[in-house]
């Protein structure tokens, strides 16, 4: 269900952004707004701007900006509705549901439903792992050393070999095939259905609200792929979510470890180290690593030692690293993957491993070395410029000069030579955002360019935010349908409907609209726009208005130009003149506003 608008604003106006920011970011008063370190990238630098009297942000560094609402979507990798929840749920609000449109209620059901099968699917592969079918596969999970109890715990099951046995008890269950297909469970080929999952150990995928949402196949025979996951599905998005989240979740422990398959996650689980969870075969997402920040802000990546692994163990740090999470990168001897050495180990030197940990700077610097011969001065050129850039991003002095040392005594050079190279990157990073800050300043005093990214339209609308006096002279000049992004539309009707009536307008009253989601991004845009109208000028207003009836009128002069070609065609001389004449007309009306 949807929330209603007056509901919504009620919520907003209940969470003042500084309050909430200031949960999450240390900021620091700064003339008439706030400011702090922007927790969307990483940065020395403080570039990230409060104003509460406007209720919005804005990065100078990273461009992100926002109201309360998409920052807590952003920050806690939630949907809108989510958003409006979990605000709610802060000021202790009671949340009240109105009527769905039609949209929203089908699509909801289409979840619900793909929610409800997919429980039936969970409970029909996990019957079948005890069923007289299901005995090799039962072995072989045996053999892998788990417990009947950690069997049950996770759900896991079995999918048959032959015949479709999910379709047709999915099917007496009153599901149909068409269905069956968008929930990820059947595949299609020539008007044919059948089963997805064949012969395989099932894995439930479930959320952190506990809905089973998609489901991993492990082959126990030679097919390929040896893995198989749902397809994308309305609730199933393989880059979003972890498995083993809805457990790790509750875990004691200050941290989550990373690994890379449901196995390594299922045995940690069950040798007690109850904080582990997978990336479900990926290299890690950004949407993951949010996922990661939301419940803690330490991080131990526990990949496979082959190539494969720290590659993906790479990549997944840079992600981490930009949210300023604490990492460390556990390296497991013998090129064992967390489920191998803990059946041969145990428990204790597993989490022996995790105490002795590599940091970020320490395992980037081993990778570094690898294929590097230091005895060779070139190779050591290389090694020191490489480990420097990395070492430059951190922002504990004492860290930085300890690092420095190491790295000194490793590549046989002076402390001053490393110490100079990681200087050259922070001062080039000191430069750059000297520089976002001075073009941000331009831009406060010359808001709109033909050179900017953000349309014109999207500046009109900040801009009539900002001023709610603007409503009249735009009202002269420019209709909702001269826009040329549709998208923007309903946003522009809203506002110039409340000015109309004589409502004072600001960014919390349109924020309701954001329930279609498909608004956010160019919402973000507007956000710019509104944080830079101060000291706005008559003369860029002048030009966004008349940016826009220019680019109305070339529209218009195109569909002109199109309607010529088919009167042409059809031989209709007197419609082709008169079309001439608007043509015509279309083109003075265009010179007379570039020309002032």
């Amino acid at each position: 269900m949807a929330y209603s608008r007056e509901m919504i604003e009620k919520v907003i106006e209940a969470n003042d952004i500084v309050d909430v920011i200031s949960e999450y970011v240390e900021l620091k008063k700064a003339g008439k707004e706030f400011k702090g370190l922007c927790p969307f990238h990483r940065e020395k630098t403080p570039s990230f701007m409060v104003s509460q009297e406007k209720q919005v942000y804005h990065c100078f560094g990273c461009n992100a900006s926002g109201n309360v609402v998409t920052f807590i979507m952003d920050i806690e990798n939630l949907t809108f509705k989510e958003a409006i929840e979990f605000l709610a749920d802060r000021v202790g609000i009671t949340l009240e549901e109105s009527q769905l449109s039609d949209q929203e209620y089908r699509r909801k059901k289409l979840i619900d439903e793909i929610y409800k099968i997919n429980k039936l699917a969970a409970m029909y592969f996990y019957n079948k792992l005890f069923s007289e079918e299901g005995r090799q596969a039962l072995a072989y999970i045996r053999k892998r050393g788990l417990t009947e109890a950690t069997i049950k715990k996770f759900g896991i099951g079995y999918s048959p070999p032959q015949g479709n046995g999910l379709l047709n008890f999915l099917k007496e269950k009153g599901y149909t095939e068409s269905f069956l297909v968008k929930a990820g469970l059947l595949s299609q080929k020539n008007n044919r259905y059948y089963d997805r999952f064949r012969n395989r150990v099932m894995f439930p995928i479930i959320d952190v609200k506990g809905n089973v949402i998609g489901f991993g196949g492990r082959s126990i025979d030679d097919s390929l792929p040896k893995y198989l996951n749902t397809p994308e599905t309305e609730v199933f998005k393989k880059g979003k979510t972890l498995f083993a989240i809805n457990f790790a979740k509750k875990t004691q422990q200050d941290k989550f470890i990373i690994v890379e398959g449901y196995m390594d996650a299922i045995s940690l689980h069950q040798a007690g180290i109850d904080c582990a969870v997978a990336s479900l075969g990926t290299a890690l997402t950004g949407d993951q690593a949010r996922l990661i920040k939301r419940y803690k802000g330490n991080v131990v990546i526990a990949y496979d030692a082959d190539e494969a692994g720290i590659s993906a163990a790479l990549r997944g740090l840079d992600i981490l690293d930009e949210l300023n999470l604490n990492i460390k990168v556990l390296t497991i001897p013998y090129g064992k993957d967390p489920d191998e050495f803990i059946k041969k180990e145990g428990v204790e030197a597993f989490n022996q491993l995790i105490e002795n940990a590599d940091s970020l700077i320490e395992f980037k610097a081993k990778v570094y070395r690898k294929n590097l011969d230091l005895d060779n001065p070139q190779d050591r050129i290389i090694y020191v410029k490489k480990i420097a850039k990395d070492i430059a991003k951190l922002s504990d002095e004492v860290k930085r000069e300890v690092y420095i040392s190491s790295v000194a005594k490793v590549a046989q050079i002076s402390e001053n030579a490393v110490r100079t190279e990681v200087a050259r990157f922070v001062n080039r990073k000191i430069e750059k955002n000297q520089k976002n800050m001075y073009m941000a300043g331009k831009i406060r005093h010359n808001i709109y360019s033909s050179s900017s990214k953000i349309s014109p339209e999207k500046y009109l609308i900040a801009l009539l935010l900002y001023d709610n006096n603007l409503y009249k002279r735009v009202k002269e000049t420019i209709t909702a349908d001269m826009l040329e992004n549709v998208k923007l539309k309903p946003i522009f009707e809203e506002i110039m409907s409340r000015l109309e009536d004589g409502k004072k307008t600001q960014i919390n009253d349109i924020v309701y609209l954001l329930q279609d989601e498909n608004l956010i991004s160019d919402f973000n845009d507007i956000i710019k726009a509104f944080y830079e109208s101060e000291n706005i000028t008559e003369q860029a207003i002048d030009d966004i208005i008349n940016k826009i009836l220019i680019n109305s009128l070339a529209v218009k002069r195109e569909k002109i130009k199109r309607a010529i070609n088919e009167a042409h065609m059809l031989g209709d001389i007197d419609k082709e003149r008169q079309l001439l004449i608007e043509l015509q007309n279309c083109e003075k009306e265009m010179l007379k506003i570039k020309n002032g």
